[in-house]
């Protein structure tokens, strides 16, 4: 099924229709990923978070989702330029600026007593993880 699908994509129809409405493809080099430029240094930036949070450890789908949505907001909290030119403000403008109109901020935690008891080991060790790793709320 996927080869089919991948096969139209090539069909003289396809190609003549994306000409059409002006789609140009520009493809990389396989193996020489420093021609990606930004798009490839995000992929290592959300890969080194993975790594240094997860490790070896085995992590249940919430745990990988919540983490996946705080190295998406660290990485989109990056300061891109200064909103004044006071070096005493600490705002920036972000890339989360941009896909929200305003700063991101971190949902609360839930309390301990709204976690069941048997995800509570599980927890203890991630939230040691994300802490450790500073990218925590």
């Amino acid at each position: 099924m996927m080869k089919e699908d991948l096969a139209a994509w090539h069909s003289e129809q396809n190609q003549q229709y994306l000409a059409n409405i002006g789609t140009s493809w520009h493809f990389i080099t396989p193996s020489a990923p420093h021609q990606g430029g930004l798009w490839e240094a995000a992929v290592k930036s959300a890969k080194r978070h993975l790594v240094r949070v997860i490790g070896n450890q085995a992590m249940w789908h919430s745990q990988l989702q919540t983490l996946a949505a705080r190295i998406e907001a660290c990485l989109n909290s990056r300061p891109l330029i200064p909103l004044t030119d006071d070096p005493e403000d600490k705002y920036a403008l972000t890339p989360g600026d941009f896909l929200i109109g305003a700063p991101l901020i971190a949902v609360p935690e839930p309390t301990v007593a709204e976690i069941p008891s048997n995800q509570l080991k599980h927890c203890s060790g991630y939230d040691e993880s994300i802490n450790s790793s500073g990218i925590g709320g």
